[in-house]
């Protein structure tokens, strides 16, 4: 796959927008797939975006698909064009909002401000498992202290062998939050489908790196989920001729069934 475009070390992003949610039962995972990407192609031209990350995960406990997005973007004011330009215009079907259709059940969704960003390994193909963790702080100055605290976020992902890590904060809403991806699990003499089990569980089961965030915070977790990546959008490397999305999961998960996009 020709992906272009993307490069480890810091990103340079000052917003992230974050969304969850559940969809029903009847749509199986090729009709997700097939959706997601179609979609895509009207949705990955807003300007700013930087790549979006699909998680897709079966809760342990009932089997509903969770789904939603990790977006990082170059500047506030594109999340939030973003985020308006999708709750106020966006219409797949006539008439219906596009988080306003019945079958997106408990959409939860935030726009961050970023304090720091970094890809360790290669985005386009490596990332495989990503972890969305969210805090609540009660404390002052929290721009200053996460900026404070980011170093040490950020040298105890690479040392625990992370992909990428996030950290982000949301000051009207006074959330915290930490976004980490790994990559995919060592595959010898496993199939697709132990390697993407047993990286899911590493992930989930990693020691959070908010365990640096600032004591003077008073953080309390309130949301911690860990999901493979169904695919991942990549407007750099289509807007560069190279491909415009991956799908980090196939064969556990299926591609879709559509025609390549072709370059503009």
């Amino acid at each position: 796959m020709d992906i272009r475009g993307y490069e480890t070390g810091p990103i340079k992003a000052d917003a992230a927008f974050t969304a969850d949610f559940a969809i029903p039962d009847e749509i199986p995972v090729q009709g997700l797939v097939d959706m997601v990407e179609i979609e895509r192609r009207s949705m990955d031209v807003r300007p700013g975006m930087r790549h979006k990350y699909t998680p897709l995960r079966f809760d342990p406990a009932t089997g509903a698909r969770q789904v939603g997005g990790r977006y990082l973007f170059d500047t506030w004011e594109h999340a939030v064009d973003y985020n308006a330009f999708t709750s106020q215009e966006l219409e797949f079907e006539p008439g219906v909002k596009f988080w306003d259709r019945p079958f997106f059940l408990g959409v939860d969704r935030h726009l961050w401000r970023v304090t720091g960003a970094h890809d360790f390994t290669p985005l386009a193909t490596t990332h495989y498992a990503t972890r969305l963790e969210r805090w609540t702080y009660a404390g002052e100055h929290v721009q200053r202290l996460l900026e404070l605290a980011w170093p040490t976020v950020r040298e105890n992902a690479g040392r625990q062998g992370l992909a990428s890590v996030w950290l982000l904060f949301q000051p009207e809403e006074e959330q915290i939050g930490i976004v980490t991806a790994v990559a995919r699990a060592d595959m010898e003499g496993m199939d697709p489908a132990q390697a993407a089990s047993r990286s899911i569980t590493a992930l989930e089961h990693n020691e959070s790196v908010g365990r640096f965030l600032p004591a003077g915070l008073g953080s309390e977790k309130v949301f911690d989920r860990t999901s493979l990546i169904l695919s991942m959008w990549l407007p750099r490397s289509r807007l560069a001729g190279g491909a415009p999305s991956a799908f980090p999961t196939a064969p556990v998960h299926p591609l879709p069934r559509l025609a390549e996009q072709q370059p503009a």
